[in-house]
C-alpha cells in the first residue's frame, strides 16, 4: 500500500494522519516550520471556539478536552461592556503552538503513538511542488499565501496586529471582543497558561491609528500593555461565497485552505479539526467525504452574506444589532441553536450523536 502524504502538521492535518494510520496506512506528514505548533509569529496563543466535546469526539475519534477550558468573557460593543454567556455557545478556551499545554501537541503526541512519520522543515512553496506529490495527498496548510496559490484557492488578504507576553499562572483563562471603529471586523485578549494575547484584524488595510486605538481599549478596560506589537497578513477563504471546497485537481483540501471556516467572526479551529476526519475519509470514499464535507459547510453562504450586509450598515445600525445579538440573542434557544449549527462541522457531529443512539 503507498504511504499517504498530509502536507501541514495544523489541525486539521494531525486528526487526517491520526485516522488514516487507524485505516492501516502508512502516513507521512511534511511539515514547512521546525517543530510543531505552527508559526513563531502567532504562536504560542490562546484561542477560542465553539465546541460539542463529546459530540466532536464521537466523529473526529480523538478527545480534545485535556487541551480544553473554561474562562471568563466580555464585550465591549463601542465602549460598553457586555458580559457574555460563552456557555450559551458551549465555547471553550485553548492554546496553539508548540508548547507541551497546546492542542497541537496533544494530537501531535497522539499521531506519534499511532505510528505517524514526521519530517519537519519541509517547505512546498510553488505549485511544482504540490503537482510533485502524488494523488490524494492531503493539503492541509492552514494560513499560508504559498498554499492558496498553488491550489489556486481564492482569498481575501486579511490585515493583522498582535501581541503577547507571559502573565502570572493565578491569571483565569479570559477573552475579551472588542467591536468599535478602530475595525470593520474585530479585536480580542485572551489569556491561558500564563500566556496573555491580544491580536486586532480586518480584511481590509489597517494601520497604527487602529492599533493605537485598540492599545487604548485594552488599557482602558483591563488595564493591559504589551512591549512589542507585529504586524503581518493572513490569506482567508472568503472571496467568494463559493468558497468551500473538498478537492483542488487530485488533491484533497483540509482546514483554512478548503473553507472549513466561518466566514463572519472567522473561527476555524472546529472546522480544521472535523475537515482533518473528512480529508481522511476522501482517501477511502470520495462520494461520502463530499457529502460530508457539504454538511460541514452548509451554513457559509448564509453567514458571508450576513458579513456583507452587516459591514454595510450605519455604525448606530451595526451596535444596535451587535448589542441585541449579544445580550438577548443568546437567552433565546433558537437563535443559539442557529450560532453553534453555523460553526463548521457542527452538524456532522450532531448528527453523529443522532445516528449512534438510533
Amino acid at each position: 500500500m503507498a504511504e499517504n502524504i498530509v502536507v501541514g502538521a495544523g489541525l486539521s492535518g494531525l486528526v487526517a494522519a491520526i485516522n488514516l494510520v487507524r485505516e492501516g496506512r502508512e502516513v507521512l506528514v511534511l511539515e514547512r516550520e521546525k517543530c510543531i505548533g505552527g508559526s513563531s509569529l502567532y504562536h504560542p496563543s490562546p484561542q477560542g471556539t465553539p465546541v460539542d466535546i463529546e459530540a466532536l469526539k464521537r466523529y473526529i475519534g480523538v478527545d480534545i478536552s485535556p487541551a480544553l477550558s473554561y474562562f471568563e468573557s466580555k464585550t465591549f460593543v463601542f465602549g460598553k461592556e457586555i458580559t457574555v454567556d460563552s456557555e450559551a455557545i458551549s465555547a471553550r478556551l485553548l492554546e496553539r503552538g508548540p508548547r507541551s499545554t497546546s492542542l497541537d501537541s496533544l494530537l501531535y503526541d497522539i499521531a506519534v503513538k499511532e505510528g505517524v512519520r514526521f519530517k519537519f522543515g519541509q517547505e512546498l512553496v510553488s505549485q511544482d511542488d504540490f503537482a510533485k506529490l502524488p494523488p490524494d495527498t492531503i493539503v492541509a496548510t492552514g494560513l499560508h499565501f504559498e498554499g492558496f496559490d498553488s491550489m489556486r484557492v481564492d482569498y481575501l488578504t486579511s490585515f493583522h496586529y498582535a501581541a503577547r507576553k507571559k502573565t502570572g499562572d493565578d491569571k483565569p483563562p479570559h477573552v475579551t471582543i472588542y467591536e468599535d471603529d478602530f475595525t470593520p471586523d474585530y479585536a480580542y485578549t485572551t489569556s491561558l497558561n500564563g500566556i496573555v494575547f491580544a491580536h486586532c484584524f480586518a480584511r481590509v488595510p489597517i494601520g497604527n491609528r487602529t492599533l493605537e486605538a485598540f492599545k487604548e481599549s485594552i488599557y482602558r478596560n483591563e488595564g493591559l500593555e504589551f512591549d512589542e506589537w507585529i504586524d503581518f497578513t493572513f490569506p482567508v477563504p472568503a472571496a467568494r461565497i463559493s468558497n468551500p471546497s473538498l478537492f483542488s485537481g487530485n488533491k484533497i483540501l483540509a482546514g483554512t485552505i478548503g473553507g472549513f471556516i466561518e466566514p463572519f467572526m472567522f473561527f476555524g479551529i472546529h472546522g480544521a479539526l472535523v475537515s482533518g476526519k473528512i480529508a481522511a475519509m476522501a482517501v477511502m470514499d470520495k462520494d461520502r467525504a463530499i457529502e460530508e464535507a457539504r454538511i460541514a459547510t452548509s451554513a457559509f453562504k448564509g453567514a458571508y452574506i450576513l458579513q456583507k450586509v452587516l459591514r454595510y450598515q450605519p455604525r448606530f445600525s451595526k451596535e444596535f444589532l451587535l448589542r441585541f445579538a449579544i445580550e438577548q440573542g443568546l437567552k433565546m434557544p433558537v437563535l443559539t441553536r442557529v450560532a453553534k449549527d453555523s460553526i463548521p462541522g457542527w452538524l456532522n457531529c450532531k448528527r453523529a450523536v443522532r445516528e449512534s443512539f438510533s
